[in-house]
């Protein structure tokens, strides 16, 4: 005897959120992501997990414009549940500078909420930014 398939009850899916490469391990010494503008090979970008890895997800990494949030980059999972989101580091036609907060949000499909990530903070440090952590004040 077989029964019919009930996709209304459909395993909701899980959604786990990472962020990956160097900046990942300048947060565990600094307690901050960042980018560097002189750190031409720094690698950074967010990792997305989906399982059971179907139905297909879209992805957004956005970023808080002080007013509403905006779109940075978008992907889609692949056949293993997994999407990966880099950061644009540029404002316009120059590289970013300051700290700026971020999302990730998973776009709902049919059976499947959308899920959003903790918002977190990306600082961008152009080539000659002012760092005086490094200099003792001995005045």
């Amino acid at each position: 005897m077989t029964f019919p398939l009930n996709t209304a009850h459909a395993a909701v899916q899980k959604v786990s959120f990472y962020i990956n490469g160097d900046c990942s391990d300048y947060y565990d010494l600094e307690d901050e992501y960042a980018f560097f503008e002189d750190e031409t090979d720094w690698t950074c970008l967010v990792s997305i997990k989906v399982l059971p890895s179907k139905p297909v997800r879209t992805a957004r990494l956005q970023y808080w414009s002080g007013k509403k949030w905006k779109q940075d980059t978008i992907t889609k999972t692949n056949s293993k549940g997994v999407g990966y989101l880099e950061f644009n580091q540029y404002c316009g036609d120059t590289y970013c500078d300051g700290t700026w907060k971020y999302r990730v949000l998973v776009d709902s499909v049919t059976g499947q909420p959308s899920k959003t990530s903790p918002n977190f903070e990306v600082s961008f440090y152009p080539v000659g930014y002012d760092d005086d952590s490094d200099e003792d004040d001995y005045s």
